[in-house]
């Protein structure tokens, strides 16, 4: 292929992809949103987190050492993090680091 054509695909590409991101926000930019979105907004972050957690606890062996104990701290530290502190970012990043000390350095 063209260097050209390619090129070109990857700037049709980025202008469609950046005019869907901008336009629904042109369009009502003036409108009160609805009870439904103001819930979506307001509840989207925890709905994440759970399904991530679920997602992520779905393939422990439970019944084999070391029976989901780092994944059970992770998530501990997490749940902690964010009741204290409110801080999404804060709560993944030091719970993934806890989680990630725990598998590499303590329980193998």
């Amino acid at each position: 292929m063209e260097s050209s054509y390619i090129i070109g695909s990857i700037i049709v590409a980025s202008l469609a992809t950046y005019a869907t991101r901008i336009i629904p926000f042109l369009l009502f930019r003036t409108r009160e949103p609805s009870p439904l979105v103001k819930y979506i907004e307001r509840n989207m972050p925890l709905m994440i987190m759970v399904i991530l957690v679920f997602y992520a606890l779905k393939d422990v062996k439970w019944e084999i050492y070391p029976y989901g104990l780092a994944e059970m701290i992770g998530v501990s530290v997490a749940i902690a993090l964010h009741v204290s502190f409110k801080n999404a970012l804060l709560s993944i990043f030091t719970a993934t680091l806890v989680y990630m000390f725990l598998i590499q350095k303590v329980l193998f």
